[in-house]
């Protein structure tokens, strides 16, 4: 006669393991990152006097122009090569959404927009309107042909899938305008590292709606004019951004205004990213449970 052990502790459900890199996440570990790096280097600019407030190193600089890159790579890039189900062609996208920028965005904006020349002497409404029209409908736009002509919809699998590659060519479009901040304007260390927060936070919040419109057109119902909608919103809201940037950097004569001025800027630029974050992370949330509950109603059929 042989007796079996009786087990006193109840037996444990293995839990599933989610097989895809948590987009949300990783995003808010970057942006976190980013935010506290600039905070750094105007803290000991400003306010521990650490770093003189006139350093021009061009090689600083480029570091830190490079820094969004680097950290979407260490994270972002990194955390999808070691999920189960890696999101394939992430590298890729970033690139080409750097090549467009260099090869297209910055030729329009320099030698036919120029929105530097004339869209400061417009009211605000003005500036919406003139920048949403120009050089933020050609971000926009290229974001979206480079994963539209690339990854979808074959790599399309789910909506936060779209999220993924609109971020990768927004980080690489980022990258470029920070590079040409660093290594074409007199800007100090300071102000570089403020104007790469801006840059790459506006591309990583507004790159999300077309990355967005994009997963829902394959996973999805969507109208006919679902796209052109998507485009227009992400167009308008970075006029929208452009106009408040240019109300919020405005300095004074005063002291105190003067710094008070770049930080209204970074939490201005933090915040939209922050909302929109926010914002499509619930969007999708609901989606994605309305699907399942429509899938489960059928299957019940």
């Amino acid at each position: 006669m042989t007796f079996e052990p009786i087990l006193l502790a109840p037996e444990q459900e293995v839990e599933e393991q989610y097989p895809y890199r948590r987009v949300w996440r990783t995003s808010w570990l970057e942006a976190g990152v980013l935010l506290v790096a600039v905070a750094v280097i105007f803290s000991l600019t400003r306010l521990f006097g650490v770093l003189p407030t006139d350093l021009h190193d061009t090689r600083l600089k480029v570091g830190v122009a490079l820094l969004p890159l680097a950290v979407w790579l260490v994270i972002s890039y990194w955390g999808e090569r070691r999920a189960l189900q890696p999101r394939r062609g992430l590298l890729q996208v970033a690139i080409l959404g750097a090549l467009a920028a260099n090869a297209i965005a910055v030729p329009l904006e320099e030698h036919l927009f120029l929105p530097d020349r004339w869209l400061p002497a417009q009211s605000f409404f003005g500036r919406v309107l003139g920048y949403s029209a120009t050089a933020g409908f050609t971000a926009e736009f290229l974001k979206y042909a480079v994963v539209r002509y690339t990854v979808w919809p074959d790599r399309i699998r789910q909506r936060l899938d779209g999220v993924a590659y609109a971020l990768a060519a927004s980080v690489g479009y980022a990258v470029v305008l920070n590079l040409r901040t660093a290594l074409f304007t007199d800007n100090t260390l300071e102000a570089t590292a403020l104007r790469v927060a801006s840059n790459t936070f506006s591309q990583l919040g507004i790159g999300v709606i077309m990355g967005f419109f994009l997963a829902e057109l394959v996973v999805g119902r969507t109208p006919v004019f679902w796209l052109p909608l998507g485009l227009g919103i992400a167009s308008l809201l970075s006029g929208v951004y452009y106009g408040f940037r240019s109300l919020t950097v405005v300095r004074s004569v005063t002291a105190s205004d003067s710094v008070a001025a770049p930080i209204r800027g970074l939490a201005l630029a933090f915040g939209l990213v922050a909302v929109l974050y926010m914002t499509f992370a619930f969007l999708i949330e609901s989606a994605d449970a309305r699907m399942e509950a429509l899938t489960g109603r059928r299957h019940a059929l």
